[in-house]
C-alpha cells in the first residue's frame, strides 16, 4: 500500500476521467473511492498506483496542449515520488 493525499488523487482522477481512452476511464473509476476523504492520506494498493502511473504516461504521450502535458507530467512525477518514498513495507 502507498499512502497518498486524497486531494491529490482527486486531481489525478479528474485528469484521467477526461480521457477518451477506455483504459484511462477504468483507472479513474478505480481511483474514485480513494478520493472521498479530503485532507487525508489514504492507503492505495500498489497495483492501482502502478496502473495509474501507466495511464498518466499514456495520456502524457497523447496530450497536445502544453498546459495539459505539464499537468500530466507533474501528476505522474508526484505519483512516482509517493510510490518510491512512502511505500509501506
Amino acid at each position: 500500500m502507498v499512502k497518498i493525499p486524497a486531494d491529490w488523487l482527486a486531481r489525478v482522477f479528474l485528469s484521467l476521467r477526461r480521457s477518451a481512452l477506455d483504459d484511462a476511464q477504468a483507472v479513474a473509476a478505480e481511483l474514485r473511492p480513494f478520493t472521498e476523504r479530503p485532507g487525508q492520506r489514504v492507503p492505495v494498493p500498489r497495483a492501482t498506483v502502478l496502473r495509474t502511473e501507466l495511464a498518466l504516461r499514456v495520456e502524457l504521450s497523447r496530450a497536445e496542449e502544453p498546459g495539459r502535458r505539464a499537468r500530466l507530467h507533474e501528476e505522474a512525477s508526484q505519483l512516482i515520488t509517493a510510490r518510491l518514498g512512502t511505500a509501506e513495507r
